[in-house]
């Protein structure tokens, strides 16, 4: 009985942690220019290029053999309803929010027959978003490619991590991840 009600206790608690620790990415910046919406949360991460249209909030995209592929995703209704709340004046962005970034990464795809690209990964903020990104061989090693688009004559940055510790622990984090799945692959 007391066992019972032990875990009933601990189920609620767990969840209401959960709860908190989805409920802390704030609107602290948006600009709408060109119906292009940018969107800063926490003072840390930047995401770029939305557009609403019929009051739903589209993630820029890139195509590829006919099949859109996604920069961002929304993983909560409702937190993705505010951002379209705050964007149409219903609600304010809270310029002063300093809320813990917390992280966690979702996918890795080892590409088989790499030639830049060497995988496809994700990455997860606070349970709310979550960012494509990629890692990538270049002259000087692997790196992590974060959502950017190429223009004429350069690319352009579509998420940032303003916090330079944040991305540096995150980058190492995803090369790590990448390199370990790396090498379980190759013993299979």
């Amino acid at each position: 009985m007391y066992l019972k009600k032990f875990f009933i206790l601990l189920s609620i608690l767990l969840l209401l942690s959960i709860e908190i620790c989805a409920a802390n990415l704030n609107i602290t910046k948006l600009s709408n220019t060109n119906n292009k919406i940018n969107i800063e949360f926490n003072n840390t991460l930047q995401l770029s290029d939305f557009t609403l249209e019929n009051n739903n909030l589209i993630s820029p995209f890139y195509e590829n053999k006919g099949n859109k592929h996604y920069f961002f995703y929304f993983l909560n209704r409702d937190f993705k309803t505010n951002i379209i709340n705050v964007i149409n004046k219903k609600e304010t962005v809270n310029n002063n929010s300093k809320g813990k970034i917390e992280y966690k990464i979702n996918k890795c795809s080892i590409v088989k027959n790499p030639k830049t690209i060497l995988a496809f990964m994700s990455v997860i903020f606070n349970d709310d978003i979550e960012i494509n990104c990629n890692i990538l061989n270049g002259k000087y090693g692997l790196w992590v490619a974060w959502p950017s688009i190429k223009g004429k004559d350069k690319w352009t940055k579509l998420f940032d991590i303003k916090d330079k510790n944040l991305k540096d622990e995150i980058d190492t984090e995803l090369l790590k991840f990448y390199k370990k799945k790396k090498n379980d692959t190759k013993k299979l």
